[in-house]
């Protein structure tokens, strides 16, 4: 395999995984602001869950998925 294939293959990789990561970071920070912004309004029991898809004409679509127990008068701070 010639160098600038050997280049071109590692740049790919290294941006895939920069990518990945970039996801995963992202997916975190939005699961502990409406885990936060959601129990001002109610108990949250279980798991929140955030999962991001890329829809074929390049949009976002995000999935939020919480459970809660009861809904609370709102706790403003």
């Amino acid at each position: 395999m010639n160098e600038s294939k050997m280049m071109a293959k590692r740049l790919k990789r290294v941006l895939l995984q920069d990518k990945i990561v970039a996801y995963e970071g992202l997916t975190k920070a939005l699961e502990s602001d409406v885990r936060t912004l959601l129990s001002y309004y109610m108990t949250l029991t279980g798991d929140l869950s955030v999962n991001i898809d890329v829809l074929d004409e390049g949009n976002y679509q995000i999935n939020i998925s919480a459970k809660a127990n009861n809904i609370n008068a709102p706790q403003i701070v």
